[in-house]
């Protein structure tokens, strides 16, 4: 599927993709920006920490990308479940709902380890660089709070049982990676606000 025939089916009134597939969208393209500052970096100062990086940048990228397409499958499931007979549909519908919680929670998990990644990078790349860092931390943050968005909305249909509270559990843990990814971004501000600009650019 290519990005643009994605947008195309995201905008028709079909029921997916929805927001689920679209915040692993987001989460992978944050990885791609990550995976961009960090190769730019090396050009001149090549290290086995940046190669490191791009390579779990790079990995996420792909784990997004996988998500964004698991999404599309996982409710397209609910639709047929909610389509069973009625005496077979209450368990498949469980089964499917199941499924829709737990890829967004795989997604906010993954965003939160793109927005470790960045943490760990922000005094390493390049000046011309730290500013699509900072946007690459802005649609981490992002795709982690819409994932999570989409998995509480899901657990609604779902009963209180161990699976529910184990994701709820989950939910409460992402919720401190979605605030230090916050406070990462206003790090960035400040410090794209304050460098001086480079005069090589990305060269």
């Amino acid at each position: 599927m290519t990005l643009a025939s994605f947008l195309d089916r995201l905008a028709s009134g079909e029921p997916a993709p929805g927001g689920g597939a679209a915040a692993a969208l987001a989460g992978a393209t944050a990885a791609a920006l990550v995976a961009m500052a960090c190769r730019v970096t090396a050009r001149r100062a090549a290290s086995e920490a940046l190669a490191a990086a791009v390579g779990a940048a790079d990995e996420l990228r792909h784990r997004l990308m996988t998500l964004m397409h698991e999404d599309i499958e996982a409710y397209a499931s609910v639709l047929e479940s909610r389509r069973a007979p009625s005496e077979r549909r209450a368990p498949l519908v469980e089964a499917a709902m199941r499924r829709a919680t737990t890829v967004p929670l795989h997604t906010a998990r993954a965003a939160a380890d793109v927005l470790e990644l960045s943490a760990t990078l922000l005094e390493a790349v390049r000046t011309s660089v730290v500013g699509d860092l900072g946007v690459a931390v802005v649609l981490a943050g992002a795709a982690l709070d819409a994932s999570a968005l989409t998995a509480r909305v899901n657990l609604r249909e779902l009963a209180e049982d161990d699976f529910a509270r184990a994701a709820r559990d989950t939910l409460e843990r992402l919720a401190a990676g979605a605030d230090a990814g916050r406070a990462l971004a206003q790090r960035i501000a400040a410090r794209v606000g304050a460098a001086d600009h480079d005069a090589g650019g990305r060269a």
